[in-house]
């Protein structure tokens, strides 16, 4: 199978520094300084975001607060501030739907989407000069361009920041010649040396490795999957599935004992999560860590479809008590999974647990209860478990769709 010929079409697109990038958009005396975003500014605090004056020097998303102080000493530490981000988020997509038919949001700062009319790159570049004078002068993208959706995220990761290449039947191989295999996205340490022990040491091995033998070292529909992706072809959809909704929360210490309070507010927002996307869930999962290490989970299926959080609430409590791990507390996860779209389900009539009646109910009371919330802001009206929740678990932003 040879690259595929088509024009380039496939645009991904992602902010630089995305978080960082934006308070000083927001700030300009914060500009051309090392400065992070991070859930707590103590030194325990991991670092979400860094500048690129603060990448040039080494300090990186994932990295402590205190262990970023130690690289520069001048490290201005931020809190995320989300309604910021989600402004610029939204401000920047609309700009994009004025070019594409489909515009896909990855993540916060990430978008996928086709270009239809005049050349890719051409059209790449307006876009660039409009986000400077529309959205901010301060903010840059990196943009790549290729035949499909994945090698477009390769092609915005050569260069950064305020990077635009492209990956295409021309270059290709000129490309994967400058690349390591953990460069890919996908390709960790793991599967690098799994590629390794079938004799695939490059990406341009990768490339050129005969299908059959991909099947057997990914297992069949893997290794096509990856033999059609490194030769440009489309099999990674634009709209992608939801899998799990959920939240988690790493507390403060002055917070670590303080689980059910915590878990009150993670189920309001998964609920909520979930009743803004359409879904119901019918299985939850509880993860709970410790301060010395020492993490504990388990899942369940449950024996309706649910959405509402106080039915989520009920089921996590459920779990809590078969928690070994109660106080301090590192990080605590809720999710949902087993997910559906509500257009998909029908109601249990002869449902003798709930009773059909008393689902139509509770289903018009929270919708009711959401329409208020949206018009007036999250938490106008709140169940009364939540009275003492108010510090607990800050508005974040959440990776992914």
């Amino acid at each position: 199978m040879e690259f595929n010929t088509n024009l380039p079409r496939i645009v991904h697109l992602d902010i630089n520094s995305c978080f960082a990038t934006i308070e000083q958009q927001a700030n300009p005396k914060l500009r051309d300084k090392a400065v992070v975003v991070a859930a707590y500014t103590t030194s325990s605090g991991c670092i979400l975001a860094s500048s690129i004056t603060a990448k040039k020097m080494g300090i990186k998303t994932g990295m402590r607060v205190g262990d970023g102080r130690l690289i520069c000493p001048n490290l201005i530490v931020l809190e995320p501030d989300p309604e910021k981000y989600r402004f610029v988020h939204k401000k920047l997509k609309k700009l994009l739907e004025k070019y594409s038919p489909l515009v896909t949001s990855k993540s916060i700062d990430e978008f996928v989407f086709e270009i239809v009319k005049g050349s890719p790159v051409v059209v790449s570049r307006q876009i660039k000069e409009r986000i400077k004078k529309e959205i901010g002068e301060y903010i840059t993208v990196s943009i790549g361009i290729s035949t499909n959706r994945y090698l477009a995220k390769v092609a915005s990761n050569l260069q950064k920041p305020d990077g635009l290449s492209v990956i295409n039947k021309s270059n290709y191989h000129k490309v994967f010649s400058n690349l390591k295999l953990t460069d890919l996205t996908g390709i960790k340490i793991n599967n690098s040396n799994r590629l390794r022990s079938v004799g695939i040491k490059t990406v341009n091995d990768f490339y050129s490795y005969p299908l059959y033998k991909l099947k057997i070292a990914f297992g069949g529909i893997g290794g096509l999957y990856w033999h059609l992706r490194l030769h440009g072809y489309e099999i990674d959809d634009f709209k992608s599935t939801r899998k799990v909704v959920g939240n988690s929360y790493a507390p403060p210490p002055n917070h670590a004992n303080k689980v059910g309070e915590i878990m009150i507010k993670l189920t309001e927002k998964t609920g909520l999560r979930l009743r803004y996307a359409n879904l119901k869930a019918l299985g939850v999962h509880l993860y709970i860590q410790d301060r010395n290490g020492t993490s504990w989970h388990m899942g369940r299926t449950l024996k309706r479809y649910v959405s509402n959080s106080c039915d989520i609430y009920r089921e996590m409590n459920n779990l809590l008590r078969l928690s070994p791990i109660k106080n301090n507390i590192r990080n605590i996860a809720i999710s949902t999974f087993k997910l559906k779209q509500n257009s998909e389900l029908q109601l249990e009539i002869f449902d003798n647990e709930v009773g059909f009646f008393n689902v139509l109910k509770k289903e018009e009371l929270t919708k009711s209860l959401d329409l208020i919330n949206t018009k007036y802001g999250d938490y106008t009206i709140y169940p009364a478990r939540m009275v003492n929740t108010k510090d607990m678990v800050k508005d974040r932003i959440a990776f992914g769709q």
